[in-house]
């Protein structure tokens, strides 16, 4: 049972609206005595609510509990103890439905399903897009085989054209349908960098995609769709690499959380956007939408990446260091008194990990602007998230600073936890009464910053 069948359901009813658990009768007579799981989407999470084996007769129900009543998403049934494997990609709606096949091998066509019919509604909506971007890029291929002078160019741009209005067209009436089977298939199309109109540069598609996230997709529907972390990660990349206007992204960012109103996705969406931007070396968009963060109410603890809205970020105090020496004695530097005490004008820490690819550039890098780094009156203070003592000092004892230090727990380690670095390298410029002046994965930003 290979073939992968989606199955989109109805909006929730008035009477589902009650906090009941879900049930999906099922009847597959062929394959009795066979073991599944059945997982339903939450964000990122697969999360298996049902384990059992299929009884002789083939009948049994799959129970979604009412923890996670009514639901409407995303959900998979697979076969476990079979080397064929197989199962059932379906959405589920707010309600009851059946599905059954009596034949031994299940297909689109003797698959039945009763309780839903968007299921024909979806492959139909699914085909009719389908046959649309063929013709736009047939045409658009003809355009550019065919030079303006002759005969038949005319022709094809005139149906290049009418492909693009009939594509926005067809999305609009979409956009206006609140059957899942729409939101599903917008949600599939942003996977594939489709938008609601086809343009024509990377920047207008970038636009459009961005506008649509902000203005009509249903944040809900994404979060049990299987797509959410996919979809925010190309969101952040639309902007960080595409769009580029700080602004832009803080204005959408205000528009998406006021749209998520549910505390527990909020915190996991805005918690995706730090992790994505950090790793992007985009900390200064992280210190912008911070405060949109901290006073929308939705957090309640700060941990992981979310805490890079309230640790390390700029304008606050930075914390102290906790470093040890060789024979593992901690001492504590004040960042706040440091750069007075060292007679400096500002402390530079470089958060980096051996052997990280960004991290062996920047390394490689800093021996040609140390000298530039030090005329400006800054002190620079390297941690390791290396984990061996011996691969730290290797590649420590080239570095031209002599403070250099390594708590040997990744990541995990407590400096890095202070600071809220989740990913490597990170550098943190400080000024000379403790304030976090900067905070970036780009030595180009520092240089910029104290010229």
């Amino acid at each position: 049972m290979k073939k992968i069948v989606y199955f989109i359901t109805l909006c929730l009813s008035a009477w589902s609206l009650t906090l009941q658990a879900q049930n999906i009768h099922m009847h597959f007579p062929h394959f009795a005595g066979k073991s599944y799981d059945f997982i339903i989407f939450q964000g990122d999470k697969q999360k298996t609510v049902v384990q059992g084996t299929i009884p002789e007769d083939g009948k049994f129900s799959l129970t979604i509990p009412k923890e996670y009543a009514p639901y409407t998403g995303m959900s998979r049934w697979l076969i476990t103890n079979s080397q064929e494997g197989g199962g059932l990609d379906m959405v589920i709606p707010g309600k009851d439905f059946s599905v059954s096949c009596l034949e031994k091998q299940p297909n689109d066509i003797n698959i039945t399903y009763q309780g839903n019919d968007q299921i024909n509604e979806l492959n139909d909506l699914y085909k009719k897009q389908q046959l649309i971007l063929m013709r736009h890029e047939s045409m658009l291929q003809a355009t550019k085989a065919f030079s303006k002078e002759d005969k038949s160019y005319t022709l094809f741009e005139e149906k290049y054209k009418e492909q693009i209005s009939f594509y926005k067209k067809f999305q609009d009436r979409l956009s206006k349908n609140s059957d899942y089977a729409q939101k599903f298939l917008q949600i599939v199309n942003l996977t594939q960098g489709l938008g609601t109109q086809l343009e024509d540069t990377e920047e207008k598609k970038a636009r459009n995609i961005a506008q649509y996230m902000t203005q009509q997709m249903d944040w809900n529907a994404l979060y049990t769709s299987g797509h959410w972390t996919n979809i925010i990660s190309s969101w952040v990349s639309i902007h960080t690499q595409v769009l580029n206007n700080p602004f832009q992204f803080v204005e959408d960012f205000a528009k998406i959380s006021r749209l998520i109103l549910d505390k527990n996705r909020y915190a996991d969406f805005a918690g995706r956007t730090a992790y994505f931007l950090n790793e992007q070396g985009k900390d200064t968009y992280i210190n912008a939408i911070a405060p949109l963060v901290i006073s929308s109410g939705k957090i309640t603890s700060y941990e992981g990446s979310l805490a890079l809205y309230q640790k390390g970020t700029v304008g606050q105090i930075a914390p102290d260091l906790i470093v040890k020496d060789s024979t593992n004695s901690s001492t504590v530097i004040s960042l706040k008194d440091y750069p007075t005490q060292k007679n400096y004008d500002k402390t530079l820490l470089l958060f980096y990990a051996s052997g990280c690819g960004p991290c062996e550039n920047l390394l490689q890098q800093m021996p040609m602007y140390y000298s530039q780094i030090q005329s400006k009156g800054i002190h620079m203070i390297s941690i390791s998230a290396d984990k061996d003592e011996g691969v730290f000092k290797e590649k420590a004892k080239d570095f031209k600073w002599k403070d250099v230090y390594c708590d040997y727990k990744g990541i995990q380690g407590e400096n890095f936890k202070n600071y809220a670095v989740s990913g490597t390298p990170t550098l943190i410029l400080i000024d000379n009464k403790g304030k976090i002046e900067l905070r970036t994965a780009e030595i180009k930003e520092i240089l910029d910053f104290i010229k």
